[in-house]
């Protein structure tokens, strides 16, 4: 019986490597709902492979936005944006792990459009900073436990006061049942969320099946996570976070280091100006994307070019989405282009 045990939890783990990418991109949106601008990889090293082999990584990324109209105010608004990451392990064997990392974005309004229900001038730089670390460990029985911590501010005048702090904690554990489903439990603290109308943390639950190489699913609370591959060279990705960030992808891989890809985001970033009036209340930003581009990664650096139209776009200034009429700025929709490089070491 001892050894049909470990049998069982070898081929566990086995099928654990296999599932990687679609759990990572499932807890990768989780982040991306309680941050404005988490990333993937991080997520993906956090949980997609196996303890010892995390390589620091460092990424820069630009995008911009041409000049549209701004609804009922006689200017336009062009935005341009910069950011940069880092992650990096400290420690690191085939039982534990930890490593550090950074994010920054900054980014740049060209307009002069004005709030309409305060009478304030829409900031002309806004900046997002996060500073933070990870911890992951392996159980004997194959459960994987993983923890990350972010610190940082995002306003128009970073770092101005306490109300301008932000701090959030992503903790989970994925517990294998076979060889193609297991449980993930997750507990989520952003202090910039607005899910709820308090600072609480919110749990999560979801199922993951891995019945093939060809299907992955994460179906639960607060995340799911859908991957297919209906050939070889072709991935249909789609992924739900509430309330309301959605991704979804089709990726076609021409040889092995260039791929194409195309999809459809529902995003929103959210800053605290200094000049608010009270200091639950944050900027927020929404919209929607089309996009498609190119992808070519190599083992220690890749590039991503990306361009597409923008549309649903809106800046409001409240405490939850339900202020979204409150002092809001519409934009034009049009198109952006972005593009990106990074290195693993």
């Amino acid at each position: 019986m001892q050894r049909g045990s470990r049998g069982s939890r070898s081929r566990a783990r086995i099928a654990l490597r296999a599932r990687a990418p679609v759990l990572a991109a499932a807890l990768a949106l989780a982040v991306l709902a309680a941050s404005a601008d988490a990333h993937a990889q991080d997520m993906q090293q956090l949980m997609g492979r196996e303890l010892g082999k995390l390589m620091p990584r460092a990424e820069y990324r630009f995008t911009e936005y041409p000049s549209e109209p701004v609804k009922g105010q006689p200017t336009g608004l062009e935005n341009i944006e910069n950011g940069a990451s880092f992650n990096v392990p400290i420690q690191q064997d085939q039982t534990d792990e930890w490593a550090v990392s950074g994010d920054v974005r900054y980014e740049k309004n060209n307009t002069s459009a004005i709030l309409p229900d305060s009478g304030r001038p829409l900031p002309n730089t806004l900046w997002d900073i996060m500073v933070g670390g990870s911890y992951r460990h392996r159980f004997e029985n194959g459960w994987i436990g993983a923890l990350s911590l972010g610190f940082g501010s995002a306003s128009d005048r970073p770092f101005a006061g306490p109300d301008e702090l932000v701090g959030r904690v992503v903790a989970f554990g994925l517990l294998p049942r076979g060889e193609n489903d297991a449980w993930i439990f997750s507990l989520i603290y952003a202090s910039d969320q607005d899910l709820f109308d308090v600072n609480i943390p919110f749990p999560g639950i979801a199922y993951l099946y891995h019945p093939s190489k060809r299907f992955n699913a994460v179906i639960g609370v607060p995340v799911s996570a859908v991957e297919y591959k209906p050939v070889e060279k072709l991935t249909l990705e789609a992924q739900y976070f509430p309330l309301r960030h959605v991704r979804s992808r089709i990726t076609y891989e021409m040889f092995r280091p260039l791929r194409f890809f195309g999809g459809f985001d529902w995003d929103n970033e959210r800053y605290y100006p200094v000049d608010r009036d009270k200091a639950k209340d944050q900027l927020f930003y929404y919209e929607k994307r089309l996009m498609g581009g190119v992808r070519f990664d190599l083992r220690h650096i890749g590039f991503q070019v990306r361009g597409g139209y923008a549309f649903d776009r809106f800046f409001f200034v409240g405490d939850s989405f339900s202020d979204r009429d409150q002092d809001r700025i519409d934009v034009g929709s049009g198109p952006f282009v972005n593009g990106g490089v990074m290195v693993r070491f």
